[in-house]
C-alpha cells in the first residue's frame, strides 16, 4: 500500500470514529462514533426530561430527610422510573437501619400580640415537636442559672427568646439552665436565625441522626424553635418596648417506633463486553427537610436519572456496565456511599471512576483529573466539546479538563467514598448564574424554581456522554494517581480552610505563605494545645467553643511550638464564618486545590462509622430553614425574602462542593455547597 493509500485509510477511519480535535500538539480521536454522540446530544437537549423528573421529585415527593418516610417515598419513586426508562437490574440495597422514623409536619408562628405579624420558623429534624398550637407570653431568657430564681414564676405557659447559644449549646451548665427553664413550666425555646450579609434572613436547620437510634421513651421533648432574623429582630424590639408579646407556635414532627430500613437506589446498563467493570455515576437522593430538596441534592439525582434516560432511549450497548446509584444518607455523613464501598470492597479495583452530582443546578464545564487520566479522559469528552454553551454569551471552552498529579483528600460528598478507596470520584465543576452557596444550598428557598432548565438539560447531556465514552475506552481508568487521605475528617479540613494551613490532628504541618495561620505568626510543627486557656484534644472543641463565646472577638489559642508555649488571637468571626469549611477557596475554577476538600471534609474512610451532622456552624444558623406547610405550594416552601431573587442572586457559582457531611464528633458546619 502506498503512502497516499495510507493517508487514504487513516482519513477515512478518523472520519468514521468523528472529529478528531487538536490539544496542545496531539490529535484526540473520540472515544465515541459521532452518530451515536449526535444522537446523546440531540436527545439530551432537544428532548430533555430533566425538568419534569426534578419536578416530580420536588413536588410529588418533597424533602428527602434520611430515616422518614418521605425517604422510603422518593426510593420508591425512583425505583419506578428507572424501571420505566428499561434499566435493567433496578432494585434498593439496603446500607442501615435505624431504630425510629422521624417525619416533620406543620410550622407555623405568629404574634397575636401587641401586633399581628406571621412569623417564620423552623425546627431541626429529630426534634421535638409543640405538639399542636401552642400560645402563651414571651419572656426572656434568664443569663444564666443565678438569675432564674428572679423569672421562675414568668415561665409557665410562656416562650422562652433566648440567644441562640443558650438554645443550642452542649455545655452542662446551659444544658441544666434549659431544663429549669422547662421544669417550670414553659413551653419551649425561641431563639434568632442569622443569614449574611447578603442574605440576612436566610434560615438553615441540620440535626443530630443519632437521636433515631435510641428508645421512644428518650426522644427530645423540648419545643425549640428557630425564628427567621428579620421577623426576630420585629419581636425584640417589642419586648424591648415593655410590650405584652403573645405568640402562637405550631412545629409537627412526629417519632415513630421502626425500624426503618435505609437504602441505596441502583439501575444498570449492562456491559456487552466487560459486564464486570463499572462506570458508576451517582448523586444523593437525600436532603434535609427545610425545603424541596431541590439543588441539594434534586438537581444531582435527575440529571443522574436523567442521564440513564438519554442513554437507554438512544439504544447504547455499552462495553462495561454503566451502573446508575442514588445515595441515602449523604447529609448525615456520607453514610450510603461508606456503605456501599464497604460491601463491594472486593468489586472496587473494577469501577473505572464514579462520576458524583451534588452541587446545584450551575451547568457542567470542568473536571480535574489525575496526569495519567488525562489522554484517555480528552478522548471521553471530545464529544462534549460540540455542545453549545447553555450561556449564550460564554466565550471560554465549553468543557475544559484540568490535569492535577492525584486526585486526593477527603469531601463533603459521596465521590469521597470512592477516593478512600483508591477509585477516581470525580466531581463537576460547576460554572453559571446560580448562587448556590449563599442564597440556595441548605436554605428555604431551595425549591423548584430555583432550578435553572438549560443548564440541568446541558449537565446530564454532559454526564451521559462522559459516561458512555469512560465505559467504552479500551481499558479501565488508571487509579495510580488516586491518592487516599486517610485522614479526611471535617473538622480538620474545616480548621485547615480557616487557617489557610494543613493539619494532622493538632499539628501544623503546612502553612501557606500569606494565609491567616502565617499572619498570625503559627509556624510548621506548631501544636494547637489550648483555646482560651482550656485543654483543646480534638479540633472540632474550637468550633463549638466559638459558638459559646458570645460577646467576644477573638480567641486565644495556644500552641506548643518545641518547648516554648505561644499564644495567638484568632478572630471569631474567621471561625465562625468557615462557611462548613467546604473549600478553601472562595472562588475559581469550581475545584478545591489538589489535595484539599472540594466540598468540604466529612469524608469517612470505608469501615468507619461517621456520625454525621448533629451541630450548626459556629455564629452561622443554627437551626433555621423553612419550609412551608404540607399542602401549600407543591413547588417550594418557604417565602423569599422580599426582593430578593428566586434564583439567587446572579454571578458566578463555579464551586465544585457538596453538602457537609458528617463528623465523627458529630459536628456539622454549614458549608459552602451540598
Amino acid at each position: 500500500m502506498s503512502n497516499r493509500e495510507q493517508l487514504g485509510v487513516l482519513f477515512l477511519v478518523c472520519a468514521l470514529a468523528g472529529p478528531i480535535f487538536a490539544q496542545g500538539t496531539a490529535a484526540v480521536v473520540p472515544v465515541l462514533d459521532e452518530a451515536t454522540a449526535t444522537s446523546i446530544r440531540t436527545e439530551g437537549i432537544d428532548n430533555s426530561q430533566a425538568m419534569r423528573l426534578l419536578d416530580d421529585l420536588t413536588s410529588k415527593v418533597g424533602h428527602r430527610l434520611t430515616g422518614s418516610d418521605n425517604f422510603t417515598k422518593a426510593c420508591d419513586w425512583a425505583l419506578a422510573e428507572f424501571s420505566a426508562m428499561g434499566l435493567q437490574n433496578v432494585h434498593k440495597e439496603k446500607w442501615g437501619e435505624w431504630r425510629l422514623i422521624w417525619n416533620r409536619g406543620t410550622w407555623k408562628g405568629r404574634i397575636v400580640a401587641p401586633i399581628t405579624l406571621e412569623l417564620y420558623v423552623a425546627a431541626e429534624a429529630w426534634t421535638a415537636s409543640t405538639n399542636g398550637m401552642k400560645k402563651g407570653r414571651v419572656v426572656r431568657a434568664p443569663k444564666d442559672s443565678d438569675g432564674f430564681e428572679a423569672l421562675a414564676k414568668t415561665f409557665a405557659g410562656a416562650w422562652v427568646y433566648a440567644p441562640a447559644a443558650l438554645v443550642t449549646s452542649r455545655s452542662a451548665e446551659r444544658r441544666a439552665l434549659r431544663e429549669q427553664i422547662m421544669a417550670a413550666g414553659a413551653h419551649g425555646f425561641l431563639y434568632m436565625t442569622k443569614g449574611d450579609a447578603k442574605f440576612p434572613t436566610r434560615v438553615r436547620v441540620f440535626g443530630d441522626h443519632n437521636q433515631a437510634m435510641g428508645k421512644l421513651e428518650d426522644v427530645p421533648t423540648t419545643p425549640q424553635v428557630a425564628v427567621q432574623s428579620d421577623h426576630a429582630q420585629q419581636l425584640e424590639a417589642l419586648l424591648d418596648e415593655g410590650k405584652e408579646v403573645v405568640v402562637e407556635i405550631q412545629v409537627d414532627s412526629e417519632f415513630k417506633p421502626g425500624p426503618i430500613e435505609l437504602n441505596n437506589v441502583v439501575a444498570e446498563i449492562p456491559g456487552t463486553e466487560k459486564p464486570d467493570e463499572v462506570v458508576i455515576v451517582c448523586g444523593h437522593l437525600d436532603s434535609w427537610h427545610q425545603a424541596q430538596g431541590c439543588t441539594d441534592n434534586g438537581t444531582g439525582t435527575t440529571s443522574t436519572m436523567e442521564a440513564a434516560r438519554i442513554l437507554a432511549k438512544v439504544g447504547v450497548k455499552p462495553t462495561r456496565t454503566i451502573r446508575f446509584i442514588l445515595w441515602g444518607g449523604e447529609e448525615e455523613g456520607l453514610l450510603g456511599s461508606v456503605a456501599y464501598v464497604k460491601q463491594h470492597r472486593a468489586e472496587m479495583d473494577k469501577i473505572s471512576c464514579a462520576f458524583n452530582h451534588d452541587t446545584g443546578t450551575n451547568w457542567a464545564q470542568s473536571m480535574s483529573v489525575s496526569a495519567s487520566m488525562l489522554a484517555p479522559m480528552q478522548r471521553v469528552f471530545a464529544p462534549v466539546m460540540q455542545l453549545k454553551s447553555p450561556e449564550p454569551d460564554f466565550t471560554g471552552p465549553v468543557f475544559n479538563l484540568k490535569k492535577v498529579e492525584v486526585i486526593s483528600g477527603g469531601g463533603g460528598s459521596d465521590h469521597a467514598s470512592f477516593i478512600a478507596a483508591r477509585v477516581p470520584g470525580l466531581e463537576w465543576g460547576l460554572r453559571g448564574r446560580s448562587d448556590y452557596f449563599q442564597y440556595t444550598w441548605h436554605s428555604q428557598w431551595d425549591r423548584f424554581d430555583v432550578a435553572i432548565p438549560e443548564y440541568q438539560r446541558h449537565t446530564s447531556t454532559v454526564i451521559a456522554l462522559a459516561a458512555l465514552g469512560v465505559a467504552n475506552l479500551p481499558e479501565l481508568l488508571d487509579h495510580s494517581g488516586v491518592r487516599a487521605t486517610g485522614g479526611g475528617r471535617q473538622s480538620m479540613n474545616i480548621a485547615g480552610a480557616v487557617f489557610n494551613a494543613e493539619l494532622d490532628g493538632l499539628k501544623f504541618t503546612k502553612v501557606e505563605k500569606g494565609g491567616r495561620a502565617d499572619g498570625l505568626g503559627i509556624q510548621v510543627g506548631d501544636v494547637i494545645r489550648k483555646a482560651e486557656g482550656k485543654d483543646v484534644e480534638q479540633l472540632f472543641e474550637l468550633f463549638a467553643m466559638a459558638r459559646d463565646m458570645e460577646g467576644k472577638e477573638t480567641m486565644d489559642i495556644g500552641l506548643v511550638r518545641g518547648k516554648e508555649q505561644v499564644t495567638v488571637k484568632l478572630k471569631l468571626v474567621d471561625l465562625r464564618n468557615a462557611r462548613g469549611g467546604r473549600s478553601g477557596r472562595s472562588s475559581g475554577s469550581g475545584e478545591a486545590a489538589p489535595g484539599s476538600s472540594p466540598r468540604g471534609s466529612s469524608e469517612a474512610a470505608p469501615g468507619s462509622s461517621p456520625r454525621g451532622s448533629g451541630e450548626a456552624a459556629p455564629g452561622s444558623s443554627p437551626r433555621g430553614s423553612g419550609e412551608a406547610a404540607p399542602g401549600s405550594s407543591p413547588r417550594g416552601s418557604g417565602e423569599a425574602a422580599p426582593g430578593s431573587s428566586p434564583r439567587g442572586s446572579g454571578g458566578s457559582s463555579e464551586g465544585s462542593g457538596s453538602s457537609g457531611g458528617g463528623d465523627d464528633q458529630g459536628l456539622m458546619v454549614t458549608a459552602h455547597n451540598g
